[in-house]
């Protein structure tokens, strides 16, 4: 079987096919000059590799990129027979799960609804069932996957341990091996669905090639991820970037974190809803007040104006602090576009030291919009698996 044959070269050999397949794996498809790149392997030892990962049909040769002069580039990536990989977010109210192969082809994702405040013993049910039959129609078992990625929001410890913040408050001190390792009978990944959102976003989206980068994630809560040198940053508990909780005014509005006055109190989602509900009288749901802004709600598109003003002045003091090339914006907040994004970026640039008007144009920061704002945490649950990263059992 292809997978047994791909699962040690991607975890944890030095041989040079191994390099080239962990390379592939995070990246997709990719040239012989990229892989010299990623691996650091000189081009003939690369050129061997990859005739005998192809004589082995563990990689395929995709198509050719013509530059117009001279031989065409090969593209090569993993043969999307060799294995798949799944990703889990663990949600408020919904457990999604998708499933991609080897060569970053999305094969399923799918919501399944769940009663809020779940237990980590329901969670793992569900997903061990719905990953099963979702396993069973694309015609192969839960046990042939190369692992299983679960994105969660909460920050998670090196070990897999849940931290204090998340929105499943019963889930604070979770050990997740524990829990998921024995019964999904594959290797077990996991990491804060902030992490998730950014290798999402670098695997597939806004952030492809970008070695340095800060993600913010403006959605009913505040998250973020902090990537350089293609890495992210998760400190030494696990609990790096939660911009959500950095205190902006430490008299302000008491956190579900215990702090006062801090960034997700005044630019969270779930604080513009209940703003909402306090002037208009009825409760509404975010896609709800993201469509009316969108279609001009006065009341609706000043707090999200607001907010983005505040999200800026928070962007500033990140800026100030790493001086990233780049901030992908990411969340439900984002889908609103050019209404949150061009007053976040005035606010950005009114509270940051390097101000773009007195930059040239390579050395000034540049703001993407996510290219996954409904399923980037469970899309980046998989890349974890595909990256190799955060294994905990």
């Amino acid at each position: 079987m292809l997978s047994d044959r791909l699962r040690p070269l991607l975890t944890g050999t030095e041989l040079p096919a191994a390099k080239i397949v962990r390379a592939m794996s995070a990246a997709g498809a990719t040239t012989a000059a990229d892989l010299n790149k990623a691996t650091g392997l000189a081009r003939s030892t690369i050129s061997q590799a990859l005739a005998e990962l192809r004589d082995g049909d563990l990689i395929v040769e995709i198509e050719t990129r013509s530059t117009g002069m001279g031989r065409p580039t090969m593209l090569f990536t993993l043969n999307p027979q060799a294995g798949r990989c799944a990703g889990v977010l663990l949600g408020l109210d919904e457990i999604r799960i998708a499933v991609c192969d080897t060569a970053h082809a999305v094969l399923s994702d799918r919501s399944i609804p769940i009663a809020r405040d779940y237990t980590p013993a329901d969670a793992c049910a569900v997903i061990a069932a719905e990953l099963s039959s979702d396993c069973r129609r694309l015609g192969f078992e839960v046990g042939e996957l190369l692992g299983v990625g679960l994105a969660v929001s909460a920050p998670i410890s090196p070990a897999g341990v849940v931290l204090a913040g998340s929105i499943l408050p019963t889930w604070d001190g979770v050990d997740l091996a524990s829990v998921f390792g024995s019964n999904l009978h594959c290797p077990v990944h996991a990491d804060n669905e902030s992490n998730c959102g950014a290798l999402a976003e670098m695997t597939w989206g806004a952030a492809i090639g970008e070695p340095d980068f800060v993600l913010i994630k403006f959605d009913l809560g505040i998250g973020g991820a902090i990537v350089v040198n293609g890495g992210v940053q998760r400190g030494f508990n696990g609990s790096a970037a939660e911009f959500g909780h950095l205190t902006l005014d430490p008299r302000g509005a008491l956190c579900r974190c215990g702090n006062r006055g801090c960034l997700e109190t005044m630019a969270g989602a779930t604080q513009l809803l209940k703003l909402a509900r306090d002037t208009t009288g009825h409760d509404v749901s975010l896609d709800s007040f993201i469509c009316e802004a969108i279609e001009g709600h006065v009341g609706y598109r000043r707090l999200i104006e607001d907010a983005a003003a505040i999200g800026g002045w928070c962007l500033g003091l990140i800026g100030t602090a790493l001086n990233p090339p780049l901030f992908v914006i990411a969340g439900g907040l984002a889908r609103t576009n050019e209404l949150f994004l061009d007053r976040l970026v005035q606010s950005y640039e009114r509270h940051t030291l390097c101000k773009s008007a007195l930059l040239p144009e390579g050395q000034r920061a540049r703001f993407a919009v996510g290219r996954f704002l409904a399923n980037d945490t469970v899309l980046g649950a998989v890349a974890l698996v595909l990256h190799q990263q955060s294994r905990i059992a």
